[in-house]
């Protein structure tokens, strides 16, 4: 449409702002599948009531923060929705803003969701890090050993 000179005038905002969304309901995926970055090697390391410690602490402050999200999210959602998008003054920044007590609720939701297994986890001393690299290693090995048997008929 650019190339034509027909470009429509909304689509840079919109871009941005689904580039923002897009982001935020990416972290809550990556939040579900505890893709995020963490310090599992060094928690791994601790003695079993220490670790059990850090491991409560750390979700205790993953649900309060996003709590504060969710919380503040929502406070400014009536806010919001007496301004409207630029280019489209129909769609309220009130919906705009929506992603963030919607993805923080998310979140809150994937962490208790998702603790039971990180927990066990940290119980047994297993370092996600390095049980996804052995995974790796092992499928990349299989994979080899699948390649030379084709080689061979």
């Amino acid at each position: 449409m650019r190339y034509l000179g027909a470009s429509p005038s909304w689509y840079d905002e919109v871009a941005q702002i689904l580039l923002a969304w897009l982001s935020y309901f990416a972290a809550v995926h990556a939040m579900f599948h505890r893709q995020h970055m963490g310090f599992g090697g060094l928690v791994m390391a601790m003695p079993k009531p220490l670790r059990l410690f850090f491991v409560l602490f750390a979700e205790l402050a993953i649900i309060a923060f996003f709590g504060v999200a969710v919380w503040y999210g929502w406070a400014i959602l009536p806010i919001a929705a007496f301004d409207t998008m630029v280019s489209l003054p129909w769609v309220s920044l009130g919906v705009v803003q929506s992603v963030i007590p919607i993805t923080g609720a998310l979140m809150i939701f994937a962490s208790i969701g998702t603790f039971p297994k990180i927990l066990r986890e940290a119980m047994d001393g297993i370092d996600r890090d390095h049980a996804e690299i052995a995974e790796a290693i092992a499928a990349a090995e299989a994979d080899m050993r699948n390649d030379d048997r084709k080689g061979a008929v």
